[in-house]
């Protein structure tokens, strides 16, 4: 989504991405986002919860003006049951995930991929404080 943010906003089309992963947000480098600490796939608010949605939508939004360079900024809403319930079928499903554990370790898929962000100076936006 970074990259497709950073073509648009090159075009002169204002982008504004929502994200639940700060670490890949920050890998991506997007030219204006709003970070949400809700687990993932809840990136424009809880479920069957029109005003916290207006809400996250509102202050993804404002970036659009608010935002002069780069950055990813915090959003001030809360969600703890959502993370209780993740925690909560985590301990269910303990021992079936069998991915390989994350790390800040940049991959590419090829050398070529490699050789290019370094070449850019691949460098993360700031993470802004919510105000």
């Amino acid at each position: 989504m970074s990259l497709i943010a950073r073509h648009f906003e090159a075009a002169g089309l204002p982008t504004v991405i929502l994200g639940s992963a700060l670490d890949i947000m920050t890998t991506g480098r997007p030219p204006r986002a709003a970070f949400l600490d809700y687990p993932l796939g809840h990136e424009s608010g809880r479920p069957f919860d029109p005003a916290d949605q207006r809400s996250v939508v509102r202050q993804a939004l404002g970036l659009l003006h608010a935002l002069e360079a780069p950055a990813i900024v915090p959003l001030a809403n809360a969600w703890p049951e959502g993370w209780d319930a993740v925690r909560e079928e985590s301990r269910k499903t303990e021992g079936s995930d069998l991915r390989s554990p994350r790390d800040e370790t940049p991959r590419y898929q090829t050398p070529e991929d490699e050789a290019l962000a370094k070449r850019l100076g691949a460098v993360a936006p700031t993470v802004r404080r919510a105000t």
